[in-house]
């Protein structure tokens, strides 16, 4: 427990650190943990099948260095991307073989396109307070889940699984992730965006959906693990494992905010 609030106590600083500036900052510091990322979840494939690495890292470092040409062109983006894993597959063939292209696209696009969403989303108006939104949906509902599902834990979420996780430690997440997004938003417009104090019903409701879904980040990310028999998919970040064991909950979250915010933009102004 004391290495993960050590973790969290470095780490934290210089994640408020990056949100702050956006981008491009942002955009580099996405590259690093979308590469870590990606490294382990080829490290955790690789136990059972191939994925082509260089595509998958150069799809990765293409999509956050070119952001904004990407957004603009995605779909001649995303065609190329097939289309070089499936070119590469035949020139090596029979090395590479059609699931280890379908694993390598996956990988590349779960890990890329979802982190994609924190940059998307600090781009929309009040981007800062929206990402700062996702964090909270996602690492706050985490943790009240882990201490409500200690001290109250009774009853298995997905026992085959997370044999951990509790229906109790569930509720608690998503109870505390809205409390702690009222909270946050009493305190955030006190300094900036007043005008938000007036939906601040709209926002918890935002809240509460998009830490369900984290919830279901995670467990997909169990999901993974357990297909291939691991435990962890890294150990980079002491007491939380590797990026995505900390990051499979924002994957999820992030995309669920923008498109949130997005659909409800017109009446928060």
């Amino acid at each position: 427990m004391l290495t993960r609030i050590i973790t969290a106590v470095i780490g934290v600083p210089l994640v408020i650190i990056l949100v702050t500036l956006g981008s491009p900052m942002l955009n580099y510091a996405l590259v690093v943990v979308s590469c870590l990322g990606l490294y382990e979840l080829f490290h955790t494939i690789k136990s059972s099948f191939n994925p082509i690495k260089g595509i998958g890292y150069g799809a990765l470092i293409i999509y956050f260095v070119f952001f904004e040409t990407v957004q603009t062109y995605y779909v001649i983006y995303l065609s190329l991307f097939i289309v070089a894993a499936l070119i590469y597959m035949v020139l090596t063939y029979p090395k590479y073989s059609v699931v280890d292209v379908a694993l390598t696209l996956f990988s590349a696009l779960y890990i890329g396109v979802l982190l994609g969403f924190i940059i998307l989303t600090r781009k929309l108006v009040y981007g800062s307070f929206w990402v700062w939104l996702i964090v909270l949906c996602s690492w706050g509902s985490d943790t009240f889940a882990y201490f409500t599902g200690i001290f109250l834990g009774r009853h298995k979420l997905a026992p085959k699984l997370s044999p951990k996780k509790t229906i109790e430690g569930s509720i608690g997440g998503l109870i505390g992730a809205g409390l702690l997004g009222y909270i946050y938003t009493m305190i955030y417009t006190i300094y900036a965006f007043p005008v938000l104090r007036n939906h601040i019903i709209t926002i918890i409701i935002i809240v509460i959906i998009a830490s369900v879904i984290s919830q279901f980040g995670d467990l997909a990310a169990s999901a993974v693990k357990r297909f291939f028999n691991q435990k962890d998919f890294g150990f980079i970040l002491p007491g939380h494992g590797g990026i995505i064991d900390r990051f499979d909950s924002v994957l999820l979250a992030a995309p669920i905010i923008y498109a949130a915010v997005v659909i409800t933009e017109h009446f928060i102004r």
